[in-house]
C-alpha cells in the first residue's frame, strides 16, 4: 500500500529570526525548493497537498 506524503511532512520552516540571517541568495533557493516540493506532492493526487494532514 502506497504511504500518503502531506506538504507539512516536506515544509521546512524557518522563524522570523533563521530568516533575517538566510542570505538573498539561500532565501531564493528556499523558496525555489518549496514550490519544487508544493507540485510534487501535489502531483501525488487528492488528500495530499497543504492542510491534509
Amino acid at each position: 500500500e502506497p504511504l500518503e506524503v502531506t506538504f507539512e511532512e516536506v515544509a521546512v520552516r524557518f522563524s522570523r529570526a533563521e530568516w533575517a540571517q538566510l542570505s538573498p541568495w539561500q532565501r531564493a533557493l528556499h523558496r525555489e525548493v518549496m514550490c519544487d516540493n508544493y507540485d510534487l506532492v501535489a502531483s501525488l493526487g487528492e488528500g495530499t497537498g497543504p492542510g491534509a494532514a
